[in-house]
């Protein structure tokens, strides 16, 4: 028996999720299901939006990014419906996961975001987690909008650096 499409996508998400077992950006999950010829715009959001009615995902959000995290519930189904999956379509997945799933993890576990504070400037926190702990977590005052984003942008280019140097001089 061949599954219906739309629950194809939402085993793939699944399958994704509990393999990684990381919380994933939705715009990558998003990417592989459209390049991969899978699913449309339309199909995608209803595809979400029935995962989290069955609460079979659930989302975080920061200011850039949705992060999709698999529940128990998601488990279970996976579970039970899994096999529903071609065994094309998990090499094809575990492949995504095998060449981008490093970068997907820390998409999650670095976190730059900005808000404006009542005084005016912009607060940037800059923060990297691991385990449910940060290891490094700043807070900077900056002037304006402007060098609040690249606050942000730099950091997560060079975050390793700048912990390194941290380390550095302190320690």
């Amino acid at each position: 028996m061949t599954a219906a499409p739309l629950t194809v996508y939402k085993l793939i998400v699944l399958y994704m999720l509990n393999r990684l077992k990381e919380p994933i950006a939705k715009e990558r999950v998003s990417g592989f299901l459209l390049e991969n010829g899978y699913a449309n715009f339309a199909s995608l959001v209803q595809t979400y939006a029935e995962l989290e009615e069955h609460a079979l995902v659930r989302t975080e959000n920061t200011k850039d990014k949705e992060f999709l995290i698999i529940t128990e519930e998601g488990r279970e189904s996976l579970y039970y419906f899994g096999q529903e999956l071609s065994r094309d379509i998990k090499d094809q997945i575990d492949r995504f996961l095998s060449e981008k799933g490093l970068e997907m993890i820390n998409e999650h576990y670095l976190k730059a975001d900005y808000d404006r504070a009542p005084d005016g400037v912009y607060l940037v926190r800059l923060a990297v987690w691991e385990k449910n702990h940060p290891v490094v977590d700043l807070t900077l005052s900056v002037p304006d909008l402007e060098t609040a984003r690249a606050a942000c942008s730099s950091w997560k280019e060079k975050n390793e650096e700048i912990y390194a140097r941290i380390i550095e001089k302190l320690f």
